[in-house]
């Protein structure tokens, strides 16, 4: 009855008031320092903006905001494959054409290194000049750029600090530097080690301001964190509630007066839990992660299009993604209510794990010298890759399900419409650190889905429409259970059924349809009784038949020697590697890795 988070932390089957005796009153009270309850109810629905083209993205923006979005998240690529195509201040003012700044206050998301990052923010300043500019975010983010592409230039956090410092006081109510923890949750990391990288890069732009003579004050309001949020809503909802608590103690630490302790946090819709394949359940996993952000205190929610996975969002898809917190936020009404799982038990109980854990984990980053010479000695990207090779083997072998992919998969069905286009992600670097020439280099944290896998099986099997047949043995209700589980089964791998709810009368009827069907593979679903009477019999009776491969649906304990003996080539049970067992069959059915 005890589950594990992904940081091995226990979820307990039952919480009572005894097992957060001291956290509600460390929680404090919504509005108030360590700000876990959050600094007030409410969020700006802030949506991200990526089309290559500076006027197509004029006209979504301009859509989107007459949609009832509030904020832009403006993510910039001069090579447009990963954001919008600005070279120039131009290209800026033909993205935000007719947008009032006031009303609508823009956020960068930085797809660059190096001075380009400094040179978009001086677009935008020079954008500002008398425009009120709250909810105004540049985000230079050198630590966030370097995890992702494994590139730093020595100054790039100078120079970002330098911005800082140059223009905080004229803009108090601007963010200007972003420690983003996205690039640990979107290649595979914990929710623990999500929050240990925010902290540790918030630490780092702290420590860079410290030299330029602004109070803590003014340094932890130029500084707002991102994180993704995935479906899960009450660990999310209580990570969330986790880092304001962490980065309450260190500011804290650094002498900052309490009011002064709150973090501003952007939440976006995780992308790694997205998929290509049964692609409308992806509303779903949006909704239930912009709830986890809503209720778990976001400032800022940013909610991805249903065909993420696929390529660029068409009306539509913009439309239902922003309609998403529309309701949320005009129909649920969550933003009327500050902390909505405050004094849950078990919420409150997370929340103060999940903090000790992630304070450990930060602790011992900062040991190493901090985020960037953890990122640069490899350590960082090690523990993200155990995370994320214990989760994927959850996956593999199903004790966790992705609905359409790992779980029933629906074979043909029509896939959304969706605007095609460069979609993500670059590959990663070699693995070894180097310094040249000021040039600091490491491998990235490249970003994954968790269901990319299977749907690779699902792409090389839709060239060559595989199908097994069923050679049910018994009565309906006898084979029907590990004929079910089968079918799903082969579905993930993109390998169509035959006749997988037949019911023969006799051996012979089934050896008949099985000529009669075509294919050259079957398996065998009955039950164990059944296979100790007449499982040799039919496989030997198929193999005679002119079957290449047999399956058999059920752990064959003792019996497996004699079962192969007779011709059954594979067995599939609950618990086994999916992935390892469908790339078996696809071989037996001629489909080439």
């Amino acid at each position: 009855l005890v589950g594990k988070t992904s940081d091995g932390i226990a979820l307990e089957p039952l919480y009572r008031e005894t097992d957060v005796a001291t956290a509600q009153d460390e929680a404090g009270l919504p509005g108030a320092a360590p700000f876990v309850r959050g600094a007030g109810a409410g969020w700006t629905i802030r949506q991200a903006f990526e089309h290559p083209d500076p006027i197509e993205t004029n006209r979504a923006i301009l859509a989107d905001l007459q949609g009832g979005v509030g904020g832009i998240e403006l993510v910039i690529d001069p090579n447009g494959e990963r954001g919008v195509a600005i070279k120039s201040e131009r290209d800026l003012d033909i993205a935000l054409a007719d947008v009032i700044l006031e009303a609508a206050p823009v956020s960068l998301d930085l797809h660059v290194g190096g001075t380009s990052q400094d040179l978009y923010a001086d677009f935008l300043r020079d954008k500002l000049k008398g425009v009120a500019a709250q909810g105004t975010a540049f985000n230079l983010d050198p630590i966030g750029a370097f995890m992702r592409t494994g590139e730093l230039e020595q100054d790039e956090i100078y120079l970002a600090s330098h911005f800082t410092a140059l223009h905080c006081r004229d803009l108090p109510s601007a963010r200007f530097l972003r420690s983003d923890a996205r690039v640990v949750h979107e290649a595979g990391g914990t929710e623990a080690q999500e929050i240990a990288t925010a902290l540790s890069g918030g630490i780092a732009y702290l420590r860079a301001l410290e030299p330029k003579a602004l109070s803590v004050a003014q340094s932890a309001q130029a500084i707002s964190f991102a994180v993704s949020v995935g479906p899960d809503v009450l660990i999310e909802t209580a990570k969330l509630r986790a880092l304001r608590l962490c980065w309450a103690r260190v500011l804290e630490a650094s002498g900052a007066a309490p009011d002064a302790r709150a973090a501003h946090i952007h939440a976006f819709t995780s992308r790694r839990m997205m998929t290509r394949y049964d692609a409308w359940t992806n509303i779903l996993r949006v909704t239930t992660a912009a709830f986890a952000a809503a209720v778990g205190g976001a400032d800022d929610i940013t909610t991805y299009p249903l065909t993420d996975a696929l390529g660029l969002p068409t009306a539509f898809g913009r439309r239902v993604a922003r309609n998403t917190q529309n309701v949320l936020m005009e129909e649920c009404r969550l933003g009327h209510v500050a902390d909505p799982a405050g004094g849950a038990w078990f919420v409150e109980k997370l929340t103060q794990e999940l903090a000790a854990k992630a304070w450990e984990i930060m602790q011992s980053v900062e040991a190493e010298g901090g985020i960037v010479s953890a990122s640069q000695s490899g350590s960082l990207q090690k523990r993200v890759a155990e995370a994320r090779a214990a989760r994927q083997k959850l996956f593999a072998t199903r004790r966790e399900t992705i609905t359409g992919v790992t779980d029933f998969p629906l074979l043909g069905a029509a896939m959304p419409e969706y605007v095609k286009g460069a979609r993500v992600f670059r590959p990663a670097l070699d693995a070894t650190a180097e310094e040249d020439a000021g040039l600091k280099t490491r491998a990235p944290l490249a970003p994954i889905r968790w269901g990319e896998p299977f749907e690779a099986l699902r792409d090389r099997a839709e060239k060559h429409a595989p199908r097994i047949f069923f050679a049910n043995m018994a009565s309906l209700a006898e084979f029907a259970p590990r004929a079910q589980f089968a079918r799903n089964f082969f579905g993930v791998g993109g390998i169509a059924s035959i006749g997988e709810e037949e019911a023969y009368p006799t051996m012979e009827a089934l050896i008949d349809a099985f000529r009669a069907s075509g294919a050259r593979v079957a398996v065998i679903a009955s039950t164990d009784a059944c296979y100790a009477e007449h499982a040799e019999n039919c496989a030997q009776r198929l193999k005679a038949a002119g079957a290449d491969w047999i399956v058999m649906a059920g752990k064959p304990g003792e019996a497996e020697a004699k079962y192969r003996a007779a011709g059954v080539d594979q067995f599939i049970f609950v618990g086994v590697d999916v992935l390892q067992e469908l790339e078996t069959l696809h071989i037996a059915l001629g489909i080439k890795p």
